[in-house]
């Protein structure tokens, strides 16, 4: 005696001789439901109109839901009575019209499935069920939507399920160039830079504490820091350019600054204090994070590894 589960693989089998296709997909197809042989839909009737389904029941997961109970029951259609005085009534009315009256057994009860705000149940009872709110006066209460046809859809997973081949996608010739995160804008002076950062000095942002410094003395060296920066403008200018030229600019501040006045130096072939850097970067552009006594800059770290590796092979 065979039993059930040899009957279906023998099922399968047999679709798959007959098809051509792959055992898993024969019995995908096998599992699928068939849509019962239904009449024609008719046109909705005066005064309702069908709106297209709601983008939410496009979603691939869904597909198979809509698939096989459009199999099992044949053209659907998802229905809501806006809500106010008589609702109960009204929603009786269309119950009762598609047999689905809540008082019914549950074997004998027409389809009436609930799906968010939308009721899903057989397009055919729509005129019956206009017919029922025009006489109550609430026919401008009912909103109806088609379906997805699911049973026709993209989406890859859909598309296997139902054995079919995945759509071909155009070959394009390849993603444009985006453009930078950030982008250099004109320079500002050393003048200007130093006017905005109030602490910015040669030592880097304030200058270094000293054991028992009172605020005025701190002033005092912070003011001759500063003015020593203001004597390296120059420097600092020849330092934002090759900044620019050699470093891209990214938005996120994760290069410290004493960190790259070292690639610096081992460029240029010359002494870089903390201060210039920081004021260098400042003019070029990058963004920053951070004010004592050091700062991280928004510096490509593929174009700092590059400078590193240049200068040790040199």
């Amino acid at each position: 005696m065979m039993t059930r589960n040899r009957r279906r693989k023998t099922a399968i089998r047999a679709h798959q001789a007959e098809t051509g296709s792959r055992y898993m997909v024969a019995r995908r197809q096998l599992a699928e439901p068939t849509s019962p042989a239904s009449a024609p839909v008719a046109e909705p009737p005066a005064g309702v109109e069908i709106l297209p389904p709601l983008a939410a029941w496009n979603r691939p997961h869904d597909c198979r839901w809509w698939a096989e109970t459009t199999a099992a029951h044949g053209p659907l259609m998802a229905l809501t009575i806006s809500r106010g005085d008589r609702w109960w009534e009204l929603d009786d009315l269309a119950r009762e019209v598609a047999g689905a009256l809540q008082d019914r057994p549950t074997q004998e009860r027409g389809l009436w499935i609930n799906h968010g705000r939308y009721y899903v149940t057989k397009r055919e009872h729509l005129p019956g069920i206009a017919a029922a709110l025009d006489a109550a006066g609430a026919l401008s209460r009912l909103t109806v939507r088609a379906v997805p046809d699911a049973a026709h859809c993209e989406h890859a997973n859909c598309r296997r399920r139902r054995g079919e081949p995945p759509v071909q996608r155009a070959e394009s010739a390849g993603p444009a160039e985006a453009p930078p995160a950030v982008v250099f804008g004109p320079m500002p002076s050393l003048a200007e830079i130093m006017e905005q950062h109030r602490l910015l000095s040669y030592f880097g942002f304030g200058v270094f504490p000293s054991i028992g410094q009172t605020y005025a003395q701190y002033r005092v060296e912070l003011a001759a820091e500063r003015a020593r920066l203001a004597e390296h403008e120059e420097s600092v200018q020849e330092i934002a350019i090759w900044l620019h030229d050699n470093v891209r600019p990214i938005m996120k501040p994760t290069i410290g600054s004493y960190t790259m006045k070292h690639v610096v130096e081992n460029a240029i072939g010359r002494h870089v204090s903390n201060g210039e850097l920081i004021a260098a970067a400042l003019i070029a552009g990058y963004p920053y994070r951070g004010d004592h006594p050091n700062a991280d800059f928004g510096m490509s770290a593929r174009d700092v590894d590059r400078l590193r590796k240049a200068a040790r092979t040199a």
